[in-house]
């Protein structure tokens, strides 16, 4: 029965592996096809990068109480990246209220 269940799970990473790879193929192809309607999705990832790098060098390695570093065995780099994807989160969800009330008050002058 285990011999069973242990095929089954590497057919299950293979499988997941080929789906990642071809979506990462699929994706690189239909850039390079069309590199003129891809430049927003690059300045898309390339705002996130910024975002990402900008909310790593702010993150504050005290944000955790020492309490739970320890319990959850994070290490200082660890506790690093905890408070940047804390700070990512705060700064994407500024920025989608902000983008909402800009265009609803952009809408409201419109008419």
């Amino acid at each position: 029965m285990n011999i069973i269940i242990n095929i089954g799970m590497f057919l299950v990473y293979a499988l997941f592996i080929l789906g990642i790879l071809a979506a990462v193929g699929f994706s690189i192809y239909q850039f390079i096809g069309n590199v003129k309607q891809s430049k927003t999705a690059l300045y898309g990832i390339l705002a996130l990068v910024v975002i990402f790098l900008i909310a790593y060098f702010t993150a504050s390695t005290t944000d955790v109480s020492a309490a739970v570093v320890e319990k959850a065995g994070l290490s200082h780099g660890g506790v690093k990246m905890l408070g940047a994807g804390m700070n990512v989160f705060y700064i994407l969800v500024v920025a989608t209220l902000g983008a909402l009330v800009g265009f609803e008050v952009a809408r409201l002058f419109k008419k």
